[in-house]
């Protein structure tokens, strides 16, 4: 599992952060169709998951801000992107997935003790395609120095557009896998899968801390969270 997993979860005793498990209070002037009954529930996961609500926005803002190398993590750092477009492009994707918390509830999903996700859905508009495009192309790979006073540190991204599952082809869908210092050892886990779909008046994002090998596993869940959007929206 990678390293992460952990930490971005309910799960492992918030390394990095604390979140709160439990249920969504609903407000009363909230409308029938609420963003908490269109996440998945156990029925609607791979068999041995485990599912937790995610109560807070900024412990969800935080977990996703792991995997956004272009944002400063409350820091204030200096950043060189080489190659030197790739700066507006990952700064759009990267405010794009932040966005999605502004008015989303997400769950923390655990397969097997082992294997960890976050679901989310959202009313903020997103551009998936675009996010995929940001990710690819002359920015497939690049590289992001951040710097302040004392140290710099340097981050390599590595991102490619995967296939979609047959049950998302005709989705406005995307899945990308994003691996950070592939060619660094010590982060050789370092990997994970992003996927958005725009479903009616809804975004879904589910984020994979396993990489390509939970590819299959991944692309069910997605698609299973897609489905359950657009019957119930």
């Amino acid at each position: 599992m990678s390293k992460r997993s952990a930490a971005a979860l309910c799960f492992g005793g918030g390394v990095l952060f604390t979140a709160r498990c439990g249920a969504h209070a609903t407000p009363p002037d909230e409308p029938s169709v609420s963003l908490a009954s269109l996440l998945p529930t156990v029925a609607d996961l791979p068999e041995g998951a485990e599912s937790y609500a995610l109560e807070g926005q900024e412990q969800i803002v935080l977990s996703i801000k792991l995997d956004a190398p272009s944002t400063g993590l409350g820091t204030e750092l200096a950043r060189t992107f080489d190659p030197p477009a790739c700066s507006e492009q990952q700064l759009y994707a990267d405010a794009a997935r932040i966005g999605l918390i502004e008015d989303g509830a997400a769950i923390a999903t655990q397969i097997d003790g082992e294997r960890s996700y976050i679901v989310l859905v959202s009313e903020t508009g997103l551009d998936a395609s675009r996010v995929a495009d940001a990710h690819t192309g002359q920015c497939s790979t690049y590289t992001v120095m951040s710097t302040d006073n004392v140290d710099a540190y340097g981050r390599t991204i590595r991102t490619e557009r995967l296939d979609l599952p047959s049950a998302l082809a005709s989705e406005d869908a995307v899945i990308l896998s994003r691996v950070s210092d592939p060619d660094n050892p010590e982060w050789a886990d370092d990997d994970t899968l992003l996927g958005y779909a725009s479903v009616d008046d809804y975004n879904v994002m589910v984020l994979g801390y396993q990489g390509k090998e939970s590819e299959a596993e991944f692309g069910e869940l997605f698609a299973n969270a897609v489905d359950k959007v657009r019957r119930l929206s």
